[in-house]
């Protein structure tokens, strides 16, 4: 079954995609527009008819060779412009027009420059009108052709063919003259200069081919002018009223002389013609093209979205399966905590039932005050494999950044030795930071975890620097409010191994630790929607940045501002 061709190129389109009501206002303009442009034109040349019949003639034949130039130029233009869209589409009515304009070009070519043979200077003409005329018919009448279009190496055997077609036969024409009917009435006389001042009707021959033209014109006119009321594609209108100016043009040449008013009237509205097409291809170009960018800017929208959506698809899904392995993973420590925890506490029972008998020696009060450290260690490890099993917190609340990290320095330097130790704690704060919606227990643990990293990392002393900032990026071309801590340290720094593996469970470098610190913190942060980084050189120091999404009336204000 044959799909119906719903516009008259395949990719260069102008439709009137309006409501219902507007169309028909759109439909009217233009219909008024084409009674209006074929009206003035019928009424101009009615008083020259009048001027025509006092034999007023103007014989020139370098601006008419001028005039007829450009309509050719113009001719080529448009075939190009139609032989890519047929050569992109393969749609059988675009050879057809590129064929017709084409060999208008061609015609209209030899015609400017046939002025030493009167017969070949109007016979080119009528040859122009022709072709132009029969292709466009041809191409009204397969504009509803919904086929896939002809396959590549066939359209380039077209092209080459009907444009070597129409030049060689302009070129044989023009040099072997064949014995064409008179063109003119001047008896017998044969291949007179066309700017012989001499006054001549046309031959019978000549009116009836150019009427021909003419009726194929108004038949193509007609065809288009359906097929826009059927599409609303504007470019069956352009054609339409070009196809029903070429008619009159045709008609006023028929029954014009040469070099009178009639003559060089017909040449303006050729003249109207091709410019009229030009620009109502060129309009179709620009508005094919923005909307191709309009369609191209909204499927990278969606794209972006999609995108998003598949990033936020995939974090909910590890965020499940993170969920559902820590959930295993709490209650299995759950049952270990307690079952290792029960036997510790009786062992640490033991022990201060132990450093209370007066007669234990000094040695075995040293053995027990290691056990007693061991069991706190061991305590102590539980404590973190059950804080990194457990569920992200939910207890969330707007609290202030600064006088967290304030809170969490008092304790570490009060009840750490910190105070007193070589290392200088200097803080630079942003205190336009406003309120952030987060758990302060999570985070206070989060801030201490970083904080005595690097502390402990300055063995002899050092600069800890703490700094805050609040900042709007654009991400996906919309605002987005974060909160930034850097803790930096001057300390002993790490390789890019250990870094690489900092948020790795139960890896640690320390002699004594549990390895799942900055596991906790990753935690933490993640389940307040923020992420955190390390940056360490060995011998250097170690940076770390945690930045933490800002959801509070202050920052969609300044969203907003933005």
């Amino acid at each position: 079954m044959r799909k119906e061709a719903d516009s008259l190129f395949a990719n260069i389109v102008y439709r009137l995609d309006y409501p219902d009501d507007r169309i028909i206002r759109a439909r009217r303009k233009l219909y008024w527009l084409s009674a209006v442009t074929l009206s003035v034109v019928f009424l101009i040349s009615l008083p020259i008819q009048s001027l025509k019949s006092r034999n007023i003639h103007w014989i020139d034949t370098f601006n008419h060779s001028l005039l007829e130039s450009y309509c050719g130029i113009i001719s080529f233009i448009i075939a190009y412009i139609i032989y890519r869209e047929y050569k992109a589409s393969g749609k059988r009515s675009s050879l057809y027009f590129f064929l017709g304009f084409f060999s208008m070009g061609v015609y209209d070519f030899f015609h400017s420059y046939s002025n030493y043979c009167l017969d070949l200077f109007v016979w080119f003409h009528s040859l122009s009108a022709f072709s132009g005329a029969s292709f466009l018919l041809l191409g009204a009448l397969s504009s509803r052709d919904g086929s896939a279009g002809d396959p590549p190496w066939l359209r380039r055997f077209f092209v080459l063919f009907g444009a070597a077609a129409a030049t060689l036969s302009a070129a044989i024409i023009s040099k072997l003259s064949p014995p064409f009917p008179n063109a003119v009435t001047l008896g017998a006389y044969r291949h007179l200069p066309a700017d012989l001042p001499v006054v001549g009707e046309f031959s019978a021959s000549t009116i009836v081919f150019n009427v021909i033209s003419a009726v194929c014109f108004l038949a193509s006119g007609i065809l288009f002018l359906r097929r826009f009321r059927e599409t609303n594609d504007v470019l069956f209108h352009v054609f339409s009223l070009s196809a029903f100016l070429f008619f009159e043009s045709e008609f006023l040449f028929a029954f014009s002389k040469l070099w009178d008013i009639s003559w060089w009237y017909w040449h303006v509205i050729k003249l109207i013609i091709f410019t009229g097409l030009v620009i109502g291809l060129a309009h179709g170009f620009s508005r094919t093209f923005r909307e191709l960018q309009e369609s191209r800017e909204k499927l990278t929208g969606t794209v972006d979205k999609l995108k998003r959506a598949y990033e936020d698809l995939t974090n909910t899904q590890e965020e499940l399966l993170e969920s559902e392995k820590l959930a295993s993973i709490g209650r299995m420590a759950a049952t270990v905590a307690h079952e290792i925890r029960n036997p510790l506490g009786a062992i640490n029972n033991a022990i201060g039932i132990f450093k209370r008998h007066k007669q234990l020696a000094d040695d075995d009060k040293e053995l027990m005050d290691i056990i007693g450290e061991e069991i706190r260690r061991l305590n102590r490890t539980i404590t973190d494999f059950l804080d990194f099993a457990r569920p992200a917190p939910h207890e969330k609340t707007y609290a202030n950044l600064n006088s967290l990290i304030e809170e969490t320095l008092a304790l570490l330097t009060n009840g750490n030795g910190v105070h007193h130790s070589p290392v200088r704690i200097t803080k630079y704060f942003d205190h336009d930071l406003p309120e952030i919606f987060m758990d302060r227990d999570a985070m206070k643990q989060c801030l201490w975890n970083v904080l005595i990293n690097a502390i402990q990392a300055m063995h002899g002393g050092g600069t800890l620097i703490v700094t805050t900032r609040y900042a709007i990026e654009i991400r996906n071309s919309e605002p987005f409010p974060e909160a930034s801590i850097v803790i930096s340290d001057n300390g002993v720094g790490m390789p890019e191994e250990t870094v690489s593996r900092a948020f790795q469970p139960f890896f640690s470098t320390k002699a004594k630790g549990t390895g799942l610190g900055l596991s906790i913190v990753q935690k933490i942060v993640h389940s307040h929607g923020g992420h955190i980084s390390i940056s360490s050189r060995q011998g250097e120091g170690t940076r770390v940045e945690i930045s933490l999404p800002v959801h509070c009336p202050e920052a969609a204000s300044a969203k907003g501002e933005k």
